[in-house]
């Protein structure tokens, strides 16, 4: 894949010679590229954000040395499932100390997270949001404990509506999240190259893109349509003064390319 470097040449296909930027963190970033270019795009990899551990493990730890006192453990994103449990296991624990709790998964990629940890996520929304999360349960926790490991920017929604909703919610950090090295001039030298599409599938790497770009890169990055993975992210990217024209129906990946190649589909028709 392109990393943002020398123009190469586009293959066939319905998103033939597009210049798309994809802002997500590198170890994510694989299965976005190749289905852009697989489309004949030109995808260029410039991930903003990359996952940093917390500043403080103690509310995580102490979490995990009562697991046994939750009924349900929330994972809202892949960085969550990666986070916590690579925290667990280096405390020893095994996938059998969490028998007992009800695995809840936002969406899919977030189950094949857990699949890939050796568990099945028992309850996965129709809504891959944290809306959704709260629709699900907010009539099943009454006088319930529920873990939810975040990030530390998440949004308070969960942790509010199912308190409201009588549950006791512990919610330790337990990862973050910061502009890799290089991002700046990496994204300086893909508004130079010239792009078609910036790509954003979190808030979090809209408003580093934001922080890492001067006043007049960030004029020409605004100029840019954006493709955006749902309606929370597209709130943030119209607040920073982006033009949202691609926003799926479901917050999901797949369905992301799908809307991509539909609206160039029409801009050619």
């Amino acid at each position: 894949m392109n990393d943002c470097g020398l123009p190469r040449e586009p293959g066939a296909g319905s998103l033939s010679g597009r210049r798309i930027l994809v802002t997500r963190a590198a170890d994510q970033a694989d299965e976005m590229l190749k289905a852009l270019a697989e489309k004949g795009a030109v995808p260029l990899a410039c991930p903003t954000i990359a996952i940093v551990p917390p500043e403080d493990f103690s509310e995580l730890d102490a979490a995990l040395n009562n697991l046994g006192r939750f009924d349900f453990l929330v994972l809202t994103s892949v960085n969550a499932v990666r986070s916590f449990f690579g925290r667990f296991r280096e405390s020893g624990r095994e996938c059998c100390d969490l028998a007992a709790l009800c695995l809840v998964a936002v969406g899919p990629k977030t189950a094949e997270a857990l699949d890939d940890q050796g568990l099945k996520a028992d309850l996965v929304p129709e809504d891959y949001r944290a809306e959704g999360v709260v629709e699900l349960l907010k009539d099943r926790v009454a006088g319930k404990r529920v873990l939810y490991p975040k990030a530390a920017l998440a949004r308070d929604l969960i942790v509010s509506q199912l308190s409201a909703a009588g549950a006791e919610v512990i919610a330790p950090v337990a990862y973050g999240s910061a502009p890799p090295p290089g991002a700046a001039e990496r994204l300086r030298e893909a508004l130079d190259a010239g792009l078609d599409l910036l790509t954003f599938t979190a808030s979090s790497t809209v408003r580093n893109l934001v922080a890492l770009l001067d006043k007049q890169n960030l004029a020409r990055a605004r100029s840019v349509p954006v493709a955006s993975i749902g309606p929370l992210t597209s709130e943030t990217c119209r607040k920073l003064g982006f033009q949202v024209v691609i926003e799926p129906q479901d917050s999901t990946l797949p369905a992301m390319l799908d809307a991509i190649d539909a609206y160039f589909a029409r801009d050619e028709g």
